[in-house]
């Protein structure tokens, strides 16, 4: 097998990790589109609005079981297994769904499929985040949720094109197009790395340190390589002087890591993500501008594949700036936004149907969308996986996992019905709770760009407190440049193993006077 160092690997990484977002998105805007057609409608018995909700948010559902599993059992699988099983699981929904003949195999066969993506939703951040430079981590991971929305534009205009078939053809080709992502993210597997936490943690520290060594495009002995070697086995110490995990722990503050904290820090931009209502306007744009704006079919659908188009192109400007002002002020902007457009949106819809207020409603969903993408969305497939203790990370990303897929459930099941019984001012919901992210964060967040993943950790264990983002160290934007980063490994790996602690010390406090805020 051909060994991939540098650069290379880093792209094949952020390849792999882009084709699953892909699917990701493309499940989340399939759906939205093939409910329009006559033919799909046909085969699930003409359903009504709850059953539409379910058959829609069931595969909610199998994501969470996915990451109920990913707690149990996909840390001793490692991140790479975990992938490569999440993908195969996929396929077999996939294929299951694409034979359907009926509401309930719909139904069972999307379960199969959620859960594939469910475990590769926890295993995917956290090979990104334990691999990817801290530099610009932050930018390179915007690409990958850049990616989740030219899923949902693809699914869009694909189920446009099969609008009009007449036959199962309509239905059944965009649902088997989910294969394809699942195979190319098979092809790509076998060239990507374990990450060096994971090996290092499970004893494994030469495999850690030729990891490393690839990942930076050194020599196993460079200096650098040694650094960064050092400062995950130092994390992985200072954790073991607790003792082996239990299953527990990661629900309690009574350890060093405060892992309960943790894990409720990393759950708030994951349950954002979905109480901002993106995936009530998501799963059902075409359906509320047929619906409730008064567009035919044909121009709902292309108004909704617009809009996703127009979304993914928007979702790549947090490229240039989310490493820069950091994911606290760019979630916070992005709520505000949304919350603004929202607002105006349930009031357009809130009144008579006119073409002016149907304008207006559709220009602030396409504006909501961009506002979602600029800050919620990229934040929030990131932060989790970042906030999180190296010792219980895999469980802790999966409770935050969970907590999305769960929220996702609730959200899709309960829209139709939400629409149907109070019209636009479903809307209202949405606009008041994306206001209250924004205190929440001010409060509650830390800031994780620029920083390593070992630099995280010393924030919880030098100055723990509940509102940790009042402590002004903690809201600080590290802008770490490449030649930083590496001079900083460099002098670790030079340390004396008697003096390293000190030396370490020493170095942050070197680095924190240089950084700017």
């Amino acid at each position: 097998m051909i060994e991939l160092r540098g650069n290379t690997l880093i792209t094949v990484i952020l390849l792999t990790a882009g084709f699953d977002f892909i699917l990701l998105g493309y499940d989340q805007g399939l759906f939205g589109g093939i409910l329009a057609g006559e033919r799909f409608t046909e085969m699930l018995g003409h359903p009504t609005a709850t059953m539409q909700g379910l058959v829609t948010g069931i595969y909610d559902i199998g994501c969470a079981m996915g990451a109920v599993a990913a707690f149990f059992f996909s840390e001793n699988f490692g991140r790479k297994r975990s992938i490569i099983l999440a993908n195969i699981i996929v396929i077999i929904g996939a294929a299951i769904q694409t034979a359907s003949y009926s509401y309930g195999q719909m139904v069972a066969s999307r379960i199969i499929a959620g859960f594939g993506v469910g475990l590769s939703t926890v295993a995917v951040p956290i090979l990104q985040a334990e691999t990817l430079p801290s530099h610009n981590r932050g930018s390179l991971l915007v690409v990958q949720s850049a990616l989740i929305i030219i899923g949902v534009a693809v699914a869009s205009w694909l189920c446009f094109a099969t609008l009009y078939a007449e036959s199962s053809m309509q239905w059944r080709f965009p649902i088997a197009c989910q294969i394809i992502f699942s195979l190319i993210v098979l092809i790509l597997c076998p060239f990507i790395v374990e990450t060096p936490r994971w090996l290092a943690k499970h004893g494994q520290v030469e495999n850690a340190r030729h990891v490393i060594a690839r990942l930076l495009d050194k020599s196993d002995d460079d200096a650098e390589v040694t650094g960064q070697l050092n400062e995950i086995l130092d994390t992985i110490a200072t954790e073991e002087e607790d003792g082996e995990p239990t299953w527990n722990e990661v629900f309690t503050n009574a350890t060093k890591t405060r892992n309960l904290h943790r894990v409720l820090l990393g759950m708030g931009p994951y349950m954002m993500n979905q109480w901002s209502g993106i995936n009530s306007i998501c799963y059902y744009l075409a359906y509320i501008l047929q619906r409730y704006l008064g567009f035919s079919a044909n121009m709902s659908l292309i108004l909704a594949s617009v809009a996703f188009t127009q979304y993914a192109v928007f979702s790549w400007p947090p490229f240039l700036y989310i490493d820069r002002i950091g994911r606290r002020k760019s979630i916070m902007i992005s709520s505000a936004g949304c919350a603004v457009c929202m607002a105006i949106i349930a009031g357009s819809l809130g009144v008579k149907t006119t073409k002016a207020n149907s304008a207006c409603a559709v220009a602030f969903i396409f504006l909501y969308m961009d506002f979602f993408t600029s800050g919620i969305l990229p934040v929030s497939w990131s932060y989790s996986a970042e906030v999180q203790p190296l010792r219980v990370r895999n469980k802790s990303t999966a409770i935050g996992v969970f907590s999305h897929w769960a929220s996702n459930f609730v959200v899709v099941m309960v829209t139709p019905i939400g629409l149907q019984s109070i019209g636009g001012n479903y809307f209202w919901i949405w606009a008041i709770i994306c206001a209250i992210f924004v205190p929440l964060i001010y409060f509650f967040g830390v800031e994780t760009s620029g920083r390593t993943l070992e630099q995280v950790d010393r924030m919880f264990y030098e100055n723990p407190r509940v509102l940790m983002g009042l402590n002004p160290d903690n809201r600080a934007v590290v802008r770490a440049s490449k030649a930083d980063e590496e001079e900083r490994f460099r002098a670790l790996g030079k340390l004396e193993k008697d003096d390293e602690k000190d030396g370490v010390q020493h170095l942050e406090r070197v680095h924190h006077g240089d950084q700017k805020v």
